[in-house]
C-alpha cells in the first residue's frame, strides 16, 4: 500500500504539486515489462480468437447486413413505405433469435437558398475555430518553451497493435 501526502506550493508558474511518499512501494522498470508482457499475451490470444470468430460469424453478418441495407435502400428509392420496420410492431423484430434490427434513415432538405447561405457560414465559423485551436495549441507550445507554463499529464493511454513481420 501507498501512503503519499501532498503539499501545494507556489512559485511564479502557479500552483505545482509536490507528492512526498511517506512508505515508498516503487514500481521499477522490470515490473512494467512484466505486466505489459501478460497484456501483449492476452491481447495475442483475443486477437486471435476475434479474427476467427470474425472469419466463422462476422464475414457472413457483415455479408447479410449489406444485402439487407441494398435492398431496403432499393426499396424506398422504390417509394416503398418502410415505416412498418420501425416502432413497437416493427417488421424486423425475430423473437426466435432475440433481435431487433433498428433501420434509421436520414433525410435531408432539398437545396434553398436560406440553408445555403447559413451552410456557408457555418463553414465559415469552422474555419475560425479551428484556425483558433491552431493558435492555442501553438501558444501553449510556446509557454511551455518559455518556461512560463508546465505541461501537467491529462491521461495516459494504451494501444495494442499488431507486429509487421
Amino acid at each position: 500500500m501507498m501512503l503519499m501526502r501532498r503539499h501545494t506550493s507556489l512559485t511564479k508558474r502557479g500552483a505545482n504539486q509536490f507528492i512526498h511518499f511517506i512508505n515508498i512501494m516503487t514500481i521499477k522498470t522490470t515490473d512494467l515489462v512484466k505486466l505489459g508482457s501478460v497484456a501483449a499475451e492476452a491481447f495475442d490470444d483475443c486477437d486471435t480468437a476475434l479474427q476467427q470468430l470474425n472469419q466463422s460469424f462476422g464475414v457472413p453478418y457483415e455479408a447479410a447486413r449489406d444485402n439487407l441495407l441494398r435492398d431496403i435502400t432499393l426499396a424506398e428509392q422504390e417509394g416503398m413505405d418502410l415505416t412498418v420496420f420501425s416502432g413497437d410492431f416493427s417488421r424486423f423484430k425475430f423473437p426466435a433469435f432475440n433481435t431487433n434490427i433498428v433501420v434509421r434513415i436520414t433525410r435531408v432538405p432539398t437545396p434553398h437558398d436560406k440553408l445555403t447561405k447559413l451552410a456557408d457560414k457555418v463553414a465559415k465559423l469552422e474555419k475560425e475555430l479551428k484556425l483558433a485551436k491552431t493558435q492555442l495549441k501553438h501558444m501553449s507550445e510556446q509557454l511551455v518553451i518559455a518556461g512560463e507554463c508546465d505541461q501537467l499529464t491529462e491521461k495516459i493511454t494504451l494501444a495494442f497493435s499488431r507486429m509487421r513481420k
